[in-house]
């Protein structure tokens, strides 16, 4: 009996030691990680989407202050993609009058709310910022069919104006994208940001994680996107990323 309960023993406390090793916390007495890099792809729910770069210290061991810097795309919720009526057109957007980026900067706070101590694991944290949008508005361009004093066609490539291209039947498609950078015009805003994300990975100095949460830009004024409707001053969006980074 007595052997019996030795060998036991013995069964368990290597069971243990291999459960353990397995389950080794991520971080050791030697390692102190103070800054948190985090590159973010996101969709936004006005069928855009963007990347950002956040850069985390901390504040307390379960706070981080960071500052981030986001540049996303946005369309109006009313566009709707066409293809020229001409022979092999090209796709475009019907009384698109502006392309819409928003350049956003931001301080914010990652809070960690439940611990990711083990290899595997998975660490919840809550995420909140609040800064400055740029609204930047790039002129829409169109390639148009004119017709010539001999009334022959040229192809040329035009500033949409809702009232000289009237003739939808003689629109080619979109411009080239460098048409218009010229002319960017910026609008300044406030942007704020607040979302839960759910953090991941084996190594103490590497993670990934998946975030989703609500990003709200507010303007002085509307901005012209779209001709024959509502032109839009505030964008409230839902938003889901995907994000890898390190620690330092």
């Amino acid at each position: 009996m007595q052997n019996r309960f030795i060998i036991l023993f013995i069964i368990l406390f290597f069971l243990v030691k291999n459960n353990v090793a397995q389950n080794a916390p991520i971080l050791d007495g030697e390692i102190l990680l103070y800054k948190d890099n985090n590159i973010g792809f996101h969709l936004n729910t006005y069928g855009g989407g963007g990347m950002y770069y956040r850069h985390a210290w901390h504040k307390t061991g379960s706070k981080k202050n960071f500052w981030e810097c986001d540049f996303s795309y946005i369309r109006h919720p009313k566009e709707v993609w066409r293809y020229g009526f001409q022979e092999n057109p090209n796709t475009y957007t019907y009384g698109r009058l502006n392309y819409v980026y928003f350049f956003r900067n931001s301080f914010g706070q990652k809070i960690e709310l439940t611990e990711r101590s083990y290899k595997n694991a998975l660490g919840l944290n809550l995420v909140y910022s609040v800064g400055i949008s740029l609204a930047l508005l790039k002129p829409a361009y169109i390639d148009y069919y004119v017709q010539n004093p001999d009334r022959t066609n040229s192809l040329v490539t035009e500033k949409y104006d809702p009232i000289k291209h009237k003739d939808e039947y003689r629109i080619y498609g979109n411009g080239q994208f460098l048409n218009g950078l010229d002319e960017l015009k910026v609008k300044p805003g406030l942007f704020g940001r607040v979302g839960l994300s759910i953090e991941y990975g084996q190594y103490p100095d590497e993670y990934k994680s998946l975030e989703a949460g609500i990003t709200f830009d507010a303007f002085n004024e509307t901005l012209p996107m779209l001709i024959k409707t509502e032109q839009i001053q505030f964008f409230p969006a839902l938003y889901l990323a995907f994000n890898f980074g390190w620690k330092n």
